[in-house]
């Protein structure tokens, strides 16, 4: 079953909060896509969901494709973390408002090509993640 679902984002998520999601697409058997302005990246990708997620305008949309057996489950709970998100008001941390600012300068840097510094983000990533 394939399901597909748009979101329309206020603010962009925090490193942390992209580390979330995606740990949370992983438990889930599906393939899970994301676009935003013809960028598109796996739900299960740190990387990709850092290239999204972290660079959100006031009124971006996000596409999401979920297709497996539990499509549904993936698009409600994507949803939910979404407006749970968007319903909180904290603000960032030093370190988190640097990491993000960091890994957007770096994604949208590289554009196409792997840079040293998105190798550099990416390993350190990596590294806290697994």
């Amino acid at each position: 079953m394939e399901q597909q679902e748009t979101f329309s984002l206020f603010k962009s998520l925090s490193v942390h909060k992209v580390l979330e999601l995606v740990h949370l697409l992983e438990i889930y058997k599906s393939d899970v896509f994301v676009e935003k302005k013809q960028v598109m990246a796996s739900g299960k990708s740190v990387l990709g969901m850092m290239s999204v997620f972290t660079t959100i305008r006031i009124g971006d949309e996000i596409t999401m494709w979920a297709k497996g057996e539990d499509a549904a489950q993936v698009c409600a709970a994507v949803r939910t973390f979404l407006e749970d998100y968007h319903t909180m008001d904290t603000e960032l941390g030093f370190w988190e408002e640097e990491g993000v600012e960091t890994v957007e300068k770096a994604m949208t840097g590289s554009l196409n090509q792997w840079s040293p510094n998105i190798r550099h983000v990416a390993k350190s990533y990596l590294k806290t993640t697994r």
